[in-house]
């Protein structure tokens, strides 16, 4: 059975088309697990409307995509039932052969632990949203890979890769019960990078499935209005990410280049965007640097479970 996680935050419009999609799949050996983060729609009600065997599991209060699919996972991890556990955005659409495809990648790859999908752009849907996550060796900023481009079938080979991006990424439960939970220190933004890269230390591949598809209405449960707080999530994040994952190593191999990327990043803030994204930027970069010491624990905790080479970590970053 295929436990599918959905956190949601007043996205009942979204759920609409997300729960057709789900009612159109040729497989249907699923439960939906909707975790709501204190929505004041209709979206509980909805889901039990539609799915009367589903559990929706009320937060009470935004507390963010990692807490919020957290208790999604925790209930899953706690029912023997669910082999699978599919974290699924309430902004998309899934074409109706995707679960089967699924279930069918993992028989076929039975060393894969991770499926990463082709995500398509919701209302044009010959753009890519996302074919699999990367890390950059040169910046290490995490990458969307096709995201923008002109969907003409560059990304249509199975292959394994670095992560899934989680606004649909399927795991198998053995992910969790061996590296632990999303980081909820991360809130949102970049805490599927780090699962990512804490499951392929711990030597967990991921393998990308082209022919899953589904429709991502990228940026549909956020607005405009949040596009500072992103910018400084992300760069706070993406700190805390690399302190936790690389190893020393690497770490500091790469560090000059960490640097001379956010200048870059910071100084296109100024040229193309506004002083308030780069202050936004610029705060995130200290507050992740603030919360480095809060970090080590961890970090000493992954890297001594560490099951592969550091070279087959530096061969999953792209150029």
């Amino acid at each position: 059975m295929i436990g599918i996680v959905i956190p949601n935050y007043n996205g009942f419009e979204h759920l609409v088309t997300c729960y057709e999609s789900l009612k159109k799949q040729t497989y249907a050996d699923f439960r939906v697990i909707l975790c709501d983060n204190g929505s004041k729609d209709n979206s509980a009600g909805y889901t039990k409307e539609q799915f009367p065997d589903s559990e929706v599991i009320q937060i009470g209060y935004n507390s963010g995509f990692a807490k919020a699919v957290n208790e999604g996972i925790k209930y899953c991890l706690a029912s023997p039932g669910f082999d699978l556990i599919f974290l699924l955005n309430n902004d998309i659409e899934l074409a109706p052969d995707f679960l089967q495809i699924a279930i069918n990648t993992f028989a076929d790859y039975p060393d894969a632990s991770i499926m990463a999908v082709k995500m398509l752009n919701y209302f044009n849907r010959n753009v890519i949203d996302d074919c699999g996550d990367f890390i950059k060796a040169n910046g290490g900023s995490p990458l969307a890979r096709g995201h923008g481009e002109t969907d003409s079938g560059q990304y249509d080979k199975t292959e394994y890769i670095f992560g899934a991006c989680a606004g649909a990424a399927i795991y198998k439960r053995e992910v969790f019960e061996t590296t632990g939970l999303f980081d909820e220190t991360f809130f949102a933004y970049y805490e599927d990078i780090d699962l990512s890269f804490r499951a392929q230390i711990a030597g967990l591949r991921c393998i990308y499935q082209p022919r899953a598809v589904c429709y991502h209405k990228r940026g549909g449960t956020s607005s405009i209005a949040t596009h500072g707080f992103q910018t400084e999530m992300c760069e706070r994040n993406l700190v805390l990410m690399r302190i936790k994952n690389y190893p020393l190593s690497t770490y500091v191999l790469y560090q000059p280049l960490f640097f001379i990327a956010r200048l870059k990043r910071y100084y296109s803030f100024i040229r193309f965007h506004s002083f308030t994204l780069f202050f936004r930027a610029v705060r995130g970069y200290i507050r992740g640097q603030l919360l480095l010491v809060t970090k080590l624990g961890e970090r000493f905790r992954i890297q001594r479970s560490r099951k592969v080479s550091v070279d087959y970590i530096k061969g999953l970053f792209i150029k």
